[in-house]
This record gives structure tokens, C-alpha cells and sequence, in this order.
């Protein structure tokens, strides 16, 4: 059985290693020379060599928001024994998912510098054709499949909001997905809106630099937190000017630069009508637990979650996915009236319950509770109530097995 893998991110390789496990033949296409996806850090921004916007929103100085303990695939853990909850940079992970690459062998099975540009569903065979393009050779490919395993992300499309006179301002104005330095804005006035992962890196980050942070956003749980002196809260932007920028608390302060932290939205311009997928700014539709496309249900969508810890929830997914599919081929008996359309991409603190159903559904090994209980307690370890801690407290023990 052939199964195509569109992306050589984390959950791209998480599904190549698991086919094989499972001895199905897997092709994997990467648009990009290397695997990584969203944790390869490259200085440009923009287009790359070829023309298409650059993919990854890594900065120099990202540290991950999560402890490695939850950063690493079942089997596999980083090269680092220690006992002890730690940050690690972005160029690390990046570093151990190249080793789990070249541990499994799944190099050879990977396509790179090559562009998925149609994938459709074969009515007549019950296969999908996936074509796509060798960005060196320029020549197009077209091969048929049993199932498709999209894993693109959902993090190379910035999403911008709609702010009055935002086009008018003379200033640095940016997306977080273009933000590499915080050199770039040394003894300046810049303001961060949004107040998600990044926003909250980037503001401490540029702290470093600049004359004054001004961090727009309404959420409050972030308020007891310590920031550098320089980050000032602010309420949500009313408008903006050519170099002003009006708060709904009809507060005024002037700009040198703006840096968007407003996320990004789903971009899977390959899919035709025939797969049977609709793409919303943020939501798939229709996927039964985020995964199965319940119209077609030898596709499947991994990596599609918000606020969780990636590596062992997707890993989850995939094997979800593939004994699903197991039992599509063997005939066993389903009704597909037990699928639920999902309605939201994120899982939050629903992360323990959304993986046991999971887990459940089809009778496979879940997740260790542990991980459930780092998550939990993530905030408070992680920041220990300040951002830009790297502070490493002692666990109860390291999760395994």
C-alpha cells in the first residue's frame, strides 16, 4: 500500500515513520532542501530561491515555551539525560528531529525541493493522484496513492487583523512571521499586539533593545506576570496613524514599529473539489477528531491542533489515522455515522480528554499521564512568573515509558 505525506515537518516525519513501521511503501513531499518545517531558522524573509514565501516563523533567540519532556517522540528522547524541566532553543529540536530523521531512515524516503501542487480523489480506482513540482528540474510528477496524510501546518500564513488606518503608518510594520533580531529595533517605540506565544516572546525579546515595548492585548492572565521594565500593557488598538497609535482606552502613544503577533490561518491551496475539504482562515471541515476527512476517509490531516504539545499528540494522530485506515482496508465493519465534525482547531487544556477518546476510539497505547501533568503545570514551571526564564526546576521524574 502507498501512502503520500505532504510536509517533512514534525508531523510529516512522525507519519513516515510509522508507515513504514507498518510496511506500507511512503513517499514524503517537502517543498524546502530539509526537514524541520516551522523549527528551521533561516535569516531571510520574504520569498526563498525559488520564488515561494519562506515557511518557517523561527527568530534567532526563540527558546520553546515547553520543557523538552514534552518536546520529543515515544522512543526517542533527546540526547540530554538530565533530570530536570528545561527550555531548549529552536535550533535543538531542530537538531533532534534531524537525528530521529537519519535514526529511522526516512531520508530516502523523502522528496525535497519538491512542491505539492494538485492532490484529488480518484473516483473510479478509489486512489488519490498527487502531483507535484521539483522546484531544481521544473518537471511535474504525478503519482496514485491509497491515502494521503496532509502535514503541511498551519503556520506559514500570516493572519492580519482589520485595524483602522493600519495602511497608513510610515513605520517598521511586520509580521511575527518575519521577525528574525531584535537589533532591528534598537531605541525604539514599538508596539506588540497580540499576546499568544509569540507576542509574549517577542515583546521580552525586543525588550532587549528597545526604548519601549507596548504590548496590546485583553488577556489577563498574563497581566501577573513579570516582564522586563520596559513592556508597558495596553488594551486593544481603536486605530492607527502615520505614526500613532490610538488605544481603546482613548490612550495615544507614538510608533517606530509594529509587529503583528495575530497568528496565521490554513493555507491548502493543493486540495481540489474532489477530496471533499473545505478550508475556513482556521478550521478544516469536515474532520472527524481533527484528523479523518469523514467525506473521504483514507485522507487524513495531522499536526492541525492549536495550544498543545506537538510531538506526542501528533504522533498519537498518526497511529490514530493508520489503524483507521488498517481497518478500511480490511473491511471491518464501521459506521460512519460515529464521525463528529469538529468545530475548532484548539485543544488547550481539553488536550487530555481529546487524546484519550482518541486513544479509545480504536484501541491504541495512549499517552502516559505524565505528559498530561507537565502540560498542566506548564505555566508556572515554564516561566516560573517570568517570561524569559530559563530556569530549570527539578520534576518528579523524566517521562518515559
Amino acid at each position: 500500500m502507498k501512502v503520500a505525506v505532504i510536509g517533512a515537518g514534525v508531523a510529516g516525519v512522525a507519519c513516515a515513520r510509522r508507515c513504514l513501521e507498518n510496511g506500507y511503501h511512503c513517499t514524503v513531499y517537502e517543498r524546502t532542501n530539509c526537514v524541520g518545517g516551522t523549527w528551521v531558522y533561516v535569516e531571510k524573509v520574504g520569498t526563498d530561491e525559488f520564488g515561494l514565501p519562506i515557511h518557517t516563523s523561527m527568530y534567532q533567540n526563540l527558546m520553546t515555551n515547553l520543557p523538552k519532556e514534552l518536546m520529543y517522540f515515544p522512543d526517542f528522547p533527546y540526547e540530554d539525560n538530565s533530570d530536570s524541566y528545561s527550555l531548549i532553543k529552536a535550533h535543538e529540536v531542530q537538531n533532534y528531529i534531524e537525528r530521529f530523521v537519519d535514526h529511522f531512515k526516512l531520508r530516502k524516503h523523502i522528496r525535497f525541493c519538491n512542491l505539492v501542487i494538485s492532490v484529488e480523489k480518484l473516483v473510479d480506482t478509489n486512489s488519490w493522484q498527487v502531483t507535484a513540482e521539483d522546484l531544481i528540474t521544473k518537471k511535474s510528477n504525478t503519482e496514485n496513492y491509497d491515502a494521503v496524510m496532509v502535514c503541511n501546518g498551519h503556520n506559514a500564513v500570516p493572519s492580519m487583523p482589520k485595524i483602522i488606518g493600519m495602511n497608513e503608518f510610515s513605520g517598521i510594520s511586520l509580521h511575527s512571521h518575519d521577525y528574525r533580531v531584535p537589533e532591528n529595533f534598537a531605541n525604539m517605540n514599538v508596539l506588540i499586539i497580540g499576546s499568544g506565544p509569540s507576542g509574549v516572546d517577542i515583546s521580552v525579546d525586543v525588550a532587549k533593545v528597545a526604548k519601549q515595548v507596548f504590548l496590546s492585548h485583553h488577556n489577563e492572565k498574563i497581566l501577573s506576570k513579570k516582564f522586563p521594565s520596559n513592556v508597558i500593557h495596553k488594551p486593544d488598538v481603536e486605530s492607527i496613524s502615520k505614526n500613532t497609535v490610538c488605544f481603546n482606552d482613548n490612550s495615544i502613544a507614538e510608533m517606530d514599529a509594529i509587529i503583528y503577533c495575530t497568528g496565521f490561518k490554513i493555507a491548502l491551496p493543493f486540495l481540489k473539489s474532489s477530496c471533499g475539504i473545505n478550508v475556513e482562515d482556521k478550521l478544516i471541515t469536515p474532520l472527524h477528531k481533527i484528523i479523518i476527512n469523514i467525506n473521504n476517509p483514507t485522507m487524513g490531516f495531522i499536526g492541525f491542533l492549536n495550544m498543545t504539545f506537538i510531538f506526542r499528540v501528533f504522533d498519537l494522530q498518526v497511529r490514530y489515522f493508520l489503524k483507521f485506515f488498517q481497518n478500511h482496508l480490511n473491511r471491518c465493519p464501521q459506521n460512519m455515522d460515529f464521525m463528529v465534525e469538529a468545530k475548532t482547531h484548539f485543544i488547550g487544556d481539553s488536550v487530555f480528554n481529546y487524546c484519550k477518546s482518541i486513544a479509545n476510539e480504536l484501541q491504541i497505547e495512549p499517552i502516559p499521564d505524565i505528559f498530561f501533568e507537565i502540560y498542566r503545570l506548564r505555566g508556572s514551571i515554564c516561566f516560573d512568573g517570568n517570561p524569559s526564564s530559563e530556569k530549570e526546576l527539578p520534576i518528579p521524574h523524566t517521562a518515559t515509558e
